[in-house]
């Protein structure tokens, strides 16, 4: 088991990449869309009508796939005002049962998501006529993307991999 753990971190670490290198290109894109949007619609006074569309699309896989890499950087806000006045024994099982139960509802907005982008599958976008399969895919991908960071860490904390030992789940807490 802990060579399935060390193998999910590692991964964990090439999607993380993969995220990373998605995230600044779509951020690009949306960037040079907009600008252009901004361009076309004032200054010629002939908007694309399907810019809008696309850089909202696009926001949202950015804030999926960027929720995915904030998590495995533990990057994510959280508060930790009871688990830190714990007994460090209790406190490691309280995140563990955390873990899990963020992995169970994450299970069911990937299990949904899923269900709903099939449901949409055949419904065009209004302005780029693009099957909105695309657009609702970002939800259970970035779910899955963060289910799988999750159970690696679990599975870490449970076989005590030392590289996954260590790891943060959160960068700033809320300490009251």
């Amino acid at each position: 088991m802990r060579q399935i753990a060390k193998a999910m971190a590692w991964v964990c670490e090439g999607l993380r990449r993969v995220s990373i290198a998605a995230l600044v290109v779509i951020g690009a894109v949306m960037s040079v869309i907009v600008l252009l949007q901004i361009i076309f619609r004032f200054l010629i006074h002939v908007p694309f009508p399907w810019s809008e569309e696309l850089a909202r699309y696009l926001m949202i896989w950015m804030g999926m796939l960027g929720a995915f890499v904030a998590l495995r950087e533990g990057r994510h806000i959280g508060v930790s005002l009871f688990v830190d006045r714990l007994p460090p024994a209790w406190a490691s099982r309280v995140m563990l049962l955390v873990q899990v139960a963020t992995i169970v509802f994450l299970g069911i907005v990937a299990k949904q998501g899923f269900s709903l982008a099939l449901f949409n599958e055949s419904q065009l976008s209004p302005a780029m006529q693009i099957p909105m399969i695309f657009p609702y895919m970002a939800v259970p991908v970035g779910a899955s993307l963060m289910i799988l960071e999750l159970v690696a860490g679990v599975l870490g904390e449970i076989f005590q991999v030392q590289q996954l030992k260590t790891r943060r789940l959160t960068a700033a807490t809320l300490d009251g």
